[in-house]
């Protein structure tokens, strides 16, 4: 009996007319595609920058959680706390921005899977040095030349402003890299 009060309620509020009287407007995908209008070069700029950002914060995170587990370098664990301290900072705000554009989270890139499989078949100094190399300063490097393009070249002020607030951490974080693994290197180091 409750199921087909719910049922007849959904069925109801789903066919019920419009409370002003004039017909509703339904939009199928033609018709809403007719209305949508090309972003422009700076809102694709800002979208793709979204993308990569939340897809590098979801690859630090996983990686982060490895590095805690399977490190025994105390200066590599601190890395890889601070990290995951800062990306549960940025995270809620991250998710805000992509939601305001009608963005989900993206998935990791491919080389971001195999990094992790990657890191997870390691412990010890090889994976300290991988995680370093490839989760810390590559990341880091990739992500500090995207925040410091969006910087320049960003429309909307929000996303402009949360950028440049993360820029500091970002190469804070890069540095302390250095220090924690003093003989990491970028092997195989490609163009940004």
């Amino acid at each position: 009996m409750r199921h087909a009060i719910i049922a007849a309620t959904l069925a109801s509020a789903l066919f019920a007319a419009p409370v002003s009287g004039a017909p509703a407007k339904v939009a199928y995908a033609p018709g809403a595609a007719a209305d949508v209008k090309p972003s422009s070069p700076p809102q694709r700029l800002e979208r793709l920058f979204l993308q990569i950002t939340a897809a590098n914060l979801r690859f630090q995170q996983e990686a982060s959680r490895l590095a805690d587990a399977r490190s025994n370098n105390p200066s590599v664990k601190d890395l890889a706390n601070t990290l995951a301290t800062r990306q549960q900072a940025m995270q809620p705000e991250l998710v805000r921005l992509l939601h305001a554009r009608g963005m989900a989270l993206p998935i990791m890139t491919s080389r971001q899977v195999k990094v992790l499989r990657q890191l997870g078949k390691l412990q010890g100094a090889r994976f300290d040095q991988l995680y370093v190399e490839e989760v810390v300063l590559r990341s880091h490097r990739d992500d500090i030349a995207n925040y410091e393009k969006l910087a320049n070249e960003a429309q909307d002020p929000v996303l402009k402003a949360w950028v440049e607030r993360q820029l500091p951490t970002l190469r804070f974080q890069l540095a302390k890299a250095g220090k924690a693994l003093p003989n990491a290197s970028l092997r195989g180091q490609r163009a940004v």
